[in-house]
C-alpha cells in the first residue's frame, strides 16, 4: 500500500510540475476549435434551418420516428451549436491568454528554432538576466550552464571588454554570426529553459479556465454522437437478437 502510495504521489508531483500550456495546445487551439469561432457569426442561421434539423433527425438510418428514447433531431442540432461555442470561447480564451512564447511556437522545438533564427543578442541578455537572477534555481538542466560560457559567448557576440566604463565593449571585435554558431548548444539551452518556464508557471489558473471550457464543449459534441450511435447498434443489434430467440 505504500508503493502504491508513493508511486502516486510521485506521478501527481511530476504531472503538477509539468503541467502547462504545450501539452493542451491541440485541445484548445486545434482545428475544431478554430473552426468553431465562427458558430457565433453563422450558428443562428444553421440552429433555425428545418431542413438541417431534419437531415439531423436521422429518420430512416436511426428510426428516429418510432424511438421511444434519445435525443431529437432539434436537441442534437442545440448540443452540437452549445458545445461549439464552449470550444470557440476556449479557443478565444487560449489565444488571449496563453504566455508569449506560445504566441511564437506551440512547442519547445519550434521557439528555440525561431529564437535562433530571428532573436538578438539583447534577447538572450534578457532570457540569462532572467534565468540567473530570478528568485527560484533553474526549472531545467539547460539552465545550469556555466557563467564563464555565458561570458565568453559576451565577448564573441558584442566584442571584449575595454577599460573606459563609457564604451563597456569594443564593438569592432563583435561576430554576430560566428558568436551563434560557436555557442549554439548555450543558446538552445537557454531558450529551452525560458519555454519551459513561461510555458509551465504562468497564468496555470487560466489554463486549467480554459480546460474546463474546452472539456464541457467536447462532451456537449460527444451527446449527439453517443446517441445516434446507440440508436444506430439497437437498429442492428435488435433484429439479430430477435432472430436468435
Amino acid at each position: 500500500m505504500s508503493n502504491f502510495l508513493d508511486t502516486t504521489r510521485f506521478r501527481w508531483h511530476t504531472f503538477q510540475y509539468n503541467f502547462g500550456w504545450p501539452d493542451y495546445v491541440g485541445m484548445l487551439d486545434g482545428w475544431i476549435a478554430r473552426l468553431a469561432m465562427a458558430v457565433p457569426i453563422v450558428g443562428y442561421l444553421i440552429l433555425f434551418n428545418d431542413s438541417i434539423a431534419s437531415h439531423l433527425s436521422f429518420q430512416h438510418l436511426a428510426a428516429e420516428n418510432t424511438s421511444a428514447f434519445g435525443l431529437s433531431g432539434g436537441a442534437r442540432l442545440k448540443l452540437i451549436y452549445v458545445g461549439l461555442i464552449f470550444l470557440g470561447l476556449a479557443n478565444l480564451l487560449y489565444r488571449w491568454q496563453r504566455p508569449y512564447v506560445l504566441k511564437l511556437a506551440d512547442n519547445e522545438f519550434d521557439f528555440v528554432n525561431v529564437g535562433l533564427s530571428n532573436f538578438s543578442v539583447s534577447t538572450y541578455i534578457d532570457f540569462h538576466g532572467r534565468i540567473r537572477h530570478s528568485d527560484f534555481d533553474p526549472y531545467t538542466r539547460h539552465g545550469k550552464y556555466y557563467d564563464s560560457e555565458w561570458e565568453e559567448f559576451l565577448t564573441s557576440a558584442l566584442g571584449p571588454k575595454v577599460d573606459d566604463e563609457r564604451i563597456g565593449r569594443d564593438s569592432t571585435k563583435a561576430h554576430w554570426v560566428e558568436a551563434k554558431q560557436k555557442h549554439e548548444s548555450l543558446l538552445r539551452s537557454i531558450l529551452t529553459e525560458t519555454f519551459f518556464r513561461d510555458s509551465t508557471r504562468l497564468r496555470r489558473g487560466w489554463l486549467i479556465l480554459c480546460i474546463l471550457v474546452a472539456v464541457i464543449g467536447y462532451c456537449l459534441l460527444a451527446v449527439p454522437s453517443a446517441d445516434l450511435f446507440i440508436k444506430v447498434m439497437t437498429i442492428i443489434i435488435a433484429p439479430l437478437l430477435g432472430g436468435g430467440m
